[in-house]
């Protein structure tokens, strides 16, 4: 992701090898910059012209010495690392302009559930971009690494529980290894539950059924 037009093209080799999608970082520079930022223009063309949908997960630098102990750099600055990166597409109206493209975000979309009310008012009092944060918010897919069924109740009301996908982080050791223990905890009906455990994800990644 250093450079959008070479983004642009791995995306698109990936998807014409049968791929229907990609993982990205949220700091394209590997330490330091941003997804909104124009020379990535390129790539969201072809994500959107090409419906690819792709993954977004933090990069493993987050560069705030305050996190250098208690292991925070794990448990707490990829969350603050991911809600940056995806806030500044909410706002920027990426999510909107480049909507045939789908984004999933790792770990429950971080903050975002939980902060989307202070993004809206904020953007309300004193708008900083052409986007408001709810509608964006509105295409964005989560998957299931929370830890806590509370979260993940939270994160389904929000999104809804159509925009949930079943995840596990795995091999980092921080993983949910036990995916659907947390699935199961939720009231859900049958097809909902399903929904989280397989055919969203199928339907995204275009994965057709045996």
């Amino acid at each position: 992701m250093q450079s959008g037009k070479h983004a642009a093209k791995v995306l698109e080799e990936a998807l014409d090898a049968g791929f229907h999608g990609a993982m990205i970082g949220t700091q394209p520079k590997g330490l330091g910059g941003v997804l909104d930022d124009p020379d990535l223009t390129p790539f969201w063309e072809v994500a959107h012209a090409r419906k690819a949908t792709l993954f977004v997960h933090p990069m493993y630098g987050c560069d705030d010495e305050r996190l250098r102990a208690f292991g925070l750099v794990n448990a707490l600055g990829r969350v603050t690392d991911t809600s940056t990166a995806v806030a500044r597409l909410m706002h920027s109206g990426h999510l909107i302009k480049y909507s045939d493209a789908t984004l999933v975000l790792s770990h429950g979309g971080a903050a975002l559930p939980m902060v989307l009310g202070r993004l809206a008012k904020a953007h309300d009092a004193h708008p900083a971009g052409p986007a408001d944060p709810t509608t964006s918010f509105r295409r964005l897919y989560f998957d299931t690494v929370v830890f806590d069924v509370n979260a993940l109740r939270l994160v389904c009301a929000m999104a809804g529980v159509d925009k949930i996908v079943l995840g596990t982080d795995y091999p980092f050791p921080i993983g949910d290894f036990e995916p659907m223990n947390i699935v199961n905890a939720l009231y859900l009906t049958d097809d909902e539950r399903a929904g989280i455990a397989a055919t969203t994800a199928m339907r995204l990644f275009g994965i057709e059924a045996d």
